[in-house]
């Protein structure tokens, strides 16, 4: 006896149980996620970014970009870390690889430090204030 996939062929039992089960299964997977949400810690965990190099930075001195990152007081291994200038780069600029400050005109700037990724601590980010000292020609910008 041949039976047709086709047409109003009735479903073998354990087909139907395999499918309930499927729809059940996919059902249940955002409920279970809803869930977890809920019960686990809420918003980034405590991160703290110390900049460990010189605040106050001379011009025509390059400075390497050293940050440290912790969550919850445990020092992160190396992490990839998103650095710019704000409020834009006339006083100071990052070199092309991103790891170096170079100071270019006396005034004040801010490095932003983003942690990028870290599945123990969210999305974070900080600011450090960064003081350039020294003379440049006038009219002088950074490269």
């Amino acid at each position: 006896m041949r039976t047709s996939l086709t047409g109003d062929a009735p479903l073998l039992p354990s087909v139907r149980v395999t499918v309930a089960g499927i729809v059940l299964l996919v059902a249940l997977i955002p409920a279970g996620c809803a869930i977890l949400d809920a019960l686990g810690p809420s918003g980034t965990r405590g991160v703290t970014f110390t900049y460990l190099g010189d605040s106050t930075l001379s011009v025509g001195q390059p400075q390497p970009v050293d940050v440290t990152v912790a969550v919850d007081g445990v020092q992160l291994a190396p992490q990839r870390l998103r650095v710019a200038i704000l409020p834009d780069s006339t006083k100071v600029t990052l070199n092309a690889t991103g790891d170096t400050l170079i100071p270019c005109r006396a005034g004040q700037a801010s490095l932003l430090v983003r942690l990028l990724h870290s599945s123990a601590s969210g999305l974070a980010d900080t600011t450090f204030v960064l003081r350039v000292i020294g003379g440049a020609p006038p009219g002088s910008r950074c490269p």
